[in-house]
């Protein structure tokens, strides 16, 4: 939420907590009840939306490295049985397949280290016999495969948790103008009406209803009469 999201939100938060306090005003008012209820829905739903937008990716992001991390390893332990395959049989092909290092594995784009894992988990299936020789199993093989479908899982997810983080930001700008008129056009419009009748009581619902502003103007802040706060 940006400074005037948060002014406008303890406003409406400050107002719904004068009625809370003064319920007597709600008696035999059916539409001023009314309006009170919609603004503790325009303030949950704003709080929803500044949750929603406050959503990050550092753990998504994180738990990627590491799951990389993970497939590299489970890449060289296969490679290397390959490879020790290839040095008993002379077989060029496989000392030339399995001959990729860490650095190598750790540069590539996620898309070709997710297609070198498919290649690898492929060539560690054929040879699964051979490789017991060379302590590599079939749970190491299968870890190639396992490591690499998660790992390709995450970054659509990461790109899913930015998308609906974008998507709030955008949504809770239409819910401040939204609850910013309703506020001004209703709740306040509707207390008029007892600015004469109960002057004391309107005057504590101005100073609740005040928008200030928290950031460097402490004290100031404007109230429904106004001519900031005016249609």
């Amino acid at each position: 939420m940006n400074r005037n999201q948060i002014n406008l939100l303890n406003a409406m938060k400050s107002a719904d907590q004068f009625f809370t306090e003064n319920p007597k005003l709600l008696e035999e008012k059916p539409s001023l009840k009314a309006a009170v209820a919609q603004n503790k829905v325009l303030i949950s739903e704003m709080e929803a939306l500044s949750k929603a937008q406050k959503t990050t990716t550092k753990t998504d992001v994180a738990l990627k490295g590491q799951t990389r991390t993970t497939l590299v390893e489970a890449n060289l332990k296969v490679l290397a049985g390959v490879k020790a395959v290839g040095i008993a049989t002379n077989d060029t092909r496989l000392k030339m397949a399995a001959d990729i290092t860490k650095s190598e594995l750790n540069k590539m784009r996620d898309n070709d280290l997710i297609e070198e894992s498919q290649t690898t988990y492929e060539l560690g299936l054929s040879l699964a016999p051979k490789l017991v020789e060379w302590d590599v199993l079939t749970p190491d093989i299968e870890a190639v495969n396992t490591n690499s479908a998660t790992y390709d899982a995450m970054d659509p997810a990461i790109k899913n948790i930015k998308a609906r983080s974008s998507q709030a930001t955008d949504d809770l700008k239409d819910k401040s103008k939204e609850s910013s008129a309703f506020l001004r056009d209703t709740l306040d419009e509707m207390m008029v009406t007892i600015k004469t009748s109960q002057p004391v009581l309107y005057a504590q619902y101005q100073k609740a209803r005040a928008i200030i502003n928290i950031h460097g103007e402490h004290g100031k802040g404007t109230t429904p009469d106004d001519s900031t706060t005016k249609k």
